[in-house]
């Protein structure tokens, strides 16, 4: 019997991968096929909806930069602007170049960053969410990065 078990051993490793194909032919036939599904993740609690980009009509903070120090604001910006932002923050002072079609800021050390339009963009620690432009004036919101 001990020579019996390693001459087995091949066929029954074969047959457990799948080795004999007539009789995985032959119970494909007698069950139903059905095709895989993916499903989409469940969730118990809603989504939050995104945030609508800031407006130069209803920035909660209007033109008051003094409000970005701690890192969180809702300002209307324009070429010229410097937001500063406390030591708690490793984020130097940001000077805006230009607002409206296209939003760009500088920092000291000669970094500049830019977009058209509206987006988002990150610098230092801070996320600043480019909004609506009404002439050459543009919302921003600015939160920390996590």
């Amino acid at each position: 019997i001990p020579l019996a078990v390693p001459a087995l051993l091949p066929v029954l490793l074969l047959t457990a991968c799948g080795g004999d194909e007539s009789a995985a032919d032959e119970s494909a036939k007698k069950s139903p096929t059905t095709s895989p599904t993916s499903a989409a993740p469940t969730s118990t609690s809603p989504s939050p909806s995104p945030t609508p980009p800031p407006d130069p009509e209803t920035a909660a903070d209007g033109r008051n930069l003094r409000a970005c120090r701690d890192g969180k604001c809702e300002v209307v910006v324009k070429a010229g602007d410097v937001i500063r932002f406390n030591d708690k923050l490793d984020t130097d002072p940001l000077t805006v170049i230009s607002a409206g079609k296209t939003f760009t800021v500088t920092d000291p050390s000669g970094f500049v960053t830019s977009i058209g339009g509206s987006g988002t963009l990150e610098t230092g620690s801070v996320h600043i969410q480019v909004g609506e432009s009404k002439g050459k004036r543009t919302a921003v919101r600015i939160s920390p990065r996590t």
